[in-house]
């Protein structure tokens, strides 16, 4: 049996891509800074808004190319799912203990290449670590896990 192709044209076409528009809010932060309370070193709160903070904050820059689907909703799962692991907007509401995990796992993968995704550096180049940043950010997360280690287990921050 041979594919067949559909063609969309007219009302269908723009009926179908103003469905897949997405008119939902996807930045549920309000006027407060992305990333108070993080880090007080300029130059690592320097690296954390140009290689994390669009994916890891509330104050995600969406691309043109991310309100079409398919992309969009390939986007907005990334970008969710990134939050899960670690929200820069939502850093004071962390327990000390929630912090150092995520400090722990954040050296780990900057260390190992994994963040930013190649797949997101393909279309955002500037958000790419030099071998300095990486350092920097390795240093930060292992001195902010000392700082942690002296406040209470419990409560919040």
């Amino acid at each position: 049996m041979r594919p067949v192709l559909l063609f969309c044209t007219g009302p269908v076409l723009l009926t179908g891509v103003l469905a897949g528009l997405v008119l939902f809010s996807r930045n549920p932060g309000g006027p407060r800074p992305p990333m108070d309370g993080v880090s007080s070193d300029a130059s690592v709160g320097s690296i954390l808004a140009r290689s994390c903070e669009d994916c890891h904050s509330d104050q995600t820059q969406w691309p043109w190319y991310g309100y079409i689907p398919p992309v969009s909703w390939m986007l907005n799962n990334d970008v969710q799912q990134a939050r899960i692991h670690m929200n820069l907007s939502r850093w004071n509401t962390y327990s000390p203990d929630d912090k150092r995990q995520i400090l722990t796992e954040m050296a780990a993968v900057v260390r190992n290449l994994q963040m930013p995704p190649a797949r997101y550096l393909y279309m955002h180049p500037g958000a790419r670590l030099t071998r300095n940043d990486i350092a920097a950010l390795y240093a930060w997360a292992k001195s902010e896990r000392r700082k942690l280690r002296r406040q209470p287990a419990s409560g919040k921050s």
